[in-house]
């Protein structure tokens, strides 16, 4: 049973894969004129994982972003139960309190698929889960997948309810923001929470509506980075549109391993489509064009990311410059 079929809806009423919740896109990626001339809600983003919880009739039930039932989450759902919150679609960040446990340790937790029982520590994980409320929207506008009811009153409205029927001890909180009109402000509170150890910011548009599926200029994220330079090894073309254009660089990385990575910021499709052609052809002199045509292959590139994982991985690595003052990868 997915979360339409549990709202007494048809299984495919919107499809899963993009159309549950609202998206957030990088800060970076928004056109500046969808962002110029606007007051910013900036709240805090918590490392965790996305939950959608609805209380219909009294009852609980957590959901992933994807529309699937959370999996280990029976004793999270009893405490937001106890304190009888309206009626409502709640988002949050589901996060553990316990310190140790890592990211990839809590998704296996609470992972939707997880049929068998919980071993070793996960139980002590799964009993000390705690839920970061950041918006709420009514069970009618999750259907319809849309409300016109700002994000600021919207919030003002978990507030509300969270104040009147919350009390402590109970592991949930509501998130709440202040308000940023330039980027500088922005990225002050980026450096803050950053500092603090946090993941990094939420930037809403206070005046926006609620749109499932919609990844944009309604809400924005900034958070912290790793980078490294990296030694590309190979190159992939895309396909369709991205034909005869490099689509990824393939780096060497730690133990061994490979990493893929797509072009990120600065990288045109004229720049990519002359990327795949130096690529072909080689470290060559191409005497036509009287210039050296120079394949990517074995050169050092600025590799940036979200974050290294515990796991050694890069989350949504992305291609920087040519580090043309160096030669040694860093790993």
């Amino acid at each position: 049973m997915n979360i339409f079929e549990y709202l007494g809806l048809a299984e495919d009423h919107r499809k899963l894969d993009n159309k549950v919740t609202q998206l957030v896109k990088h800060w970076d990626e928004v056109p500046e004129s969808r962002k110029k001339g606007k007051t910013f809600a900036v709240q805090l983003k918590k490392d965790g994982v996305c939950a959608i919880t609805v209380v219909k009739n009294g009852e609980v039930s957590i959901w992933s972003r994807t529309g699937n039932r959370f999996s280990s989450t029976k004793e999270i759902a009893w405490r937001i139960s106890d304190i009888s919150l309206p009626d409502g679609v709640y988002f949050g960040e589901l996060t553990c309190e316990l310190e140790s446990v890592s990211l990839e340790v809590l998704s296996g937790v609470v992972n939707t698929n997880t049929v068998k029982p919980l071993v070793g520590g996960q139980g002590t994980v799964a009993n000390n889960l705690s839920m970061n409320f950041f918006d709420l929207i009514s069970i009618e506008s999750f259907i319809k997948g849309s409300s016109q009811t700002k994000f600021s009153r919207r919030h003002s409205n978990l507030v509300e309810r969270f104040n009147k029927f919350c009390t402590n001890g109970h592991r949930l909180c509501v998130l709440n923001y202040t308000t940023a009109k330039t980027e500088g402000t922005i990225d002050s509170q980026l450096s803050f929470v950053v500092s603090g150890g946090e993941e990094g910011i939420v930037i809403r548009d206070m005046d926006a509506g609620w749109e499932a599926g919609h990844k944009g200029w309604r809400v924005m994220k900034k958070v912290r980075g790793v980078d490294y330079d990296l030694k590309c090894i190979d190159y992939e073309e895309g396909t369709g549109k991205y034909k005869g254009k490099v689509a990824n660089l393939i780096f060497a990385w730690k133990g061994g391993k490979t990493i893929k990575c797509m072009l990120g910021k600065g990288w045109t499709h004229d720049m990519a489509a002359q990327m795949f052609v130096d690529a072909t052809y080689g470290n060559i002199v191409d005497m036509q064009q009287h210039r050296h045509v120079d394949s990517p292959v074995g050169k050092i590139y600025q590799v940036y990311a979200l974050e290294e994982s515990s796991k050694g991985k890069l989350r949504l690595p992305k291609v920087g410059e040519q580090r043309f003052d160096k030669m040694v990868s860093d790993v």
